[in-house]
């Protein structure tokens, strides 16, 4: 599954132009980045009719313009395995506070410190010189940053690969091709390998059934994927050297 890591913190804190200097920066490295954004009101949407449209209760409204496309979907389907058929490598959540997921928290004044978040989460405070000493006091096994830190892309790839890596689940199962989690996750923290290799935590296929993610271990995703290949493969009309396949299916009950 994709890594997720969440940038909390209050209002006006840097959180945007945080992930903003996230997303950009791993984006020029190669990783494919999604982003979540919360927010506590309605989307404000420019286009009237399309606005008109979201009340009648659509499953989704697809806006299109020359400048940019956007998806809007029903808030009972999940945003997230959506983003999923995507294939990132990260999803970066701004807000979430109360997620299971690791957190950046942003602040700028002392206060700012004390968010209602789980401690033992925040990997990362990015807050003024001035607020380190009291920060690491509430959150000591977590790196601080100043958001003016010109190291500051570098030193959040590498709290993303402390995540990884600790999230290895030591079977030694040798399908990364490092031998062992222990290797691996070595070379990961040594920038000598790239995250995502793990068939236990990013299986090499997924599925979902009436948007529902179904777990699936590393032996069956290795059948589903080798089937859709080799399905795939031969269909006249498929480009040579694809990334990803997404197949869907209607299920009629009285057709089974």
């Amino acid at each position: 599954m994709p890594l997720r890591i969440c940038v909390v913190g209050f209002r006006n804190t840097g959180k945007t132009r945080l992930v903003t200097s996230i997303v950009s920066f791993l984006s020029s490295k190669g990783f494919r980045v999604a982003v979540v954004k919360h927010s506590h009101e309605r989307i404000d949407l420019a286009v009237k009719d399309t606005a008109r449209i979201l009340t009648s209760n659509p499953l989704a409204v697809a806006y299109s313009s020359p400048y940019d496309n956007v998806l809007i979907l029903d808030r009972g389907l999940n945003p997230e395995y959506i983003l999923e058929l995507l294939n990132p490598d990260i999803i970066l959540y701004e807000g979430f506070k109360r997620s299971p997921y690791p957190k950046i928290l942003t602040a700028v004044e002392k206060g700012h410190l004390e968010v209602d978040v789980d401690p033992s989460l925040v990997k990362m405070v990015v807050a003024p010189e001035y607020l380190k000493e009291d920060a690491l006091k509430l959150y000591p096994k977590a790196v601080f940053s100043t958001l003016e830190d010109e190291e500051l892309p570098d030193r959040v790839l590498q709290v993303i690969r402390r995540v990884y890596a600790s999230r290895l689940p030591g079977l030694n199962c040798g399908l990364c091709g490092y031998g062992s989690c222990g290797r691996y996750a070595e070379l990961i923290l040594k920038d000598e390998a790239r995250i995502g290799r793990c068939v236990v935590e990013d299986p090499p296929a997924r599925l979902y059934v009436d948007w529902s993610r179904v777990e699936l271990k590393s032996y069956p995703a290795s059948v589903l994927k080798s089937l859709l290949a080799a399905f795939t493969d031969t269909l006249k009309g498929v480009k040579k050297g694809y990334e990803f396949i997404i197949a869907s299916a209607r299920i009629r009950r009285e057709d089974c």
